[in-house]
């Protein structure tokens, strides 16, 4: 499937802040439009994003319609998810993306926005992993950097460094696909689960004990979700649990392995190389990157770059 790349931003576009999850504090939003608007940018905002329903930024009906209203808006060029936590998967049977189609524009968030992306991605359109507005007070200015240039489309690379041992230095061509782990295993046998051919794929995750990564990968490689995978990248797995008295329980009985040892096995199983240590995920240094777009990566030593094209 080809991978359709939405026009880049220019000064004064507009950028969509929308929630799809989660509500966020009226100081979120003034903290987003001081950082949006300072790169150059206005800022349009969701009517929702403070309405509390219990978790939630709204009743189901309300968010979809808010999401609707801003993919449809001419005048919004991009949109970021305020925030994620959980429920934009329950939005995705009901969005409308027939005027979307004819005018793509950016869609940008990470975690829970990973049902977006992969929605996204298997209608064949490119999307940006980011930050988002509830994290922009604790990002790292690489992480708010990286995401005003993904915008503008001045991205040269995205790099990390090896935790473990060095990958060969064979380059791998690939769609980038991927995101949380989670959610992307829970879109698995849905229409929003991308076929992923060519595919490199991306995760992260977080707050998860430590055996469910490996139960997750296991699934993914017993449904053959893996099986056009060339090559697999790793961002952070932070606030990992483990079955162990530091974290509540009765006697500790350690799974052994990291959230990464375990992805690297799975990985082993089938031939696919992991590159690990990319600044991304649940990090204040949460960099800004494609996904659905066509890439090359490399290891040199112990440092991984993965170049959009």
């Amino acid at each position: 499937m080809s991978q359709v790349i939405p026009p880049f931003l220019r000064a004064g576009d507009t950028i969509g802040v929308v929630a799809t999850a989660r509500w966020v504090e009226p100081e979120v939003i003034s903290i987003a439009q001081k950082t949006l608007e300072s790169a150059g940018f206005k800022v349009k905002f969701s009517e929702q994003l403070t309405t509390k329903n219990f978790q939630l930024a709204g009743s189901h009906d309300e968010r979809v319609s808010e999401l609707q209203q801003f993919l449809d808006d001419d005048d919004v060029k991009a949109i970021i998810i305020a925030r994620g936590g959980y429920g934009t998967v329950h939005l995705l049977d009901h969005i409308d993306f027939s005027k979307f189609k004819n005018a793509p524009k950016w869609i940008c968030g990470y975690s829970d926005v990973t049902a977006l992306h992969a929605m996204l991605q298997a209608m064949g359109y490119a999307s940006i992993h980011s930050t988002m507005p509830v994290s922009f007070s604790d990002a790292t200015p690489d992480a708010i950097n990286s995401l005003m240039n993904c915008l503008k489309g001045n991205y040269p690379e995205f790099t990390s460094k090896n935790k473990v041992n060095a990958v060969p230095s064979t380059m791998i061509e690939g769609v980038l696909y991927g995101g949380n782990l989670s959610v992307w295993c829970s879109l698995l046998g849905s229409p929003f689960f991308p076929e992923c051919r060519d595919g490199i794929l991306f995760l992260e995750d977080v707050d998860e004990m430590l055996y469910h990564i490996d139960r997750m990968m296991t699934l993914l490689r017993r449904s053959g979700a893996l099986q056009n995978i060339k090559a697999i990248c790793l961002g952070g797995f932070t606030q990992m649990k483990d079955n162990t008295m530091e974290y509540g329980f009765s006697t500790s009985n350690p799974w052994g392995k990291s959230a990464e040892e375990s992805i690297r096995m799975v990985a082993s199983q089938l031939g696919i190389p992991v590159y690990d240590g990319f600044p991304a995920g649940h990090l204040s240094d949460n960099q800004a990157f494609y996904l659905g777009r066509r890439c090359r990566i490399q290891s040199h030593r112990d440092v991984n770059r993965i170049e959009f094209i």
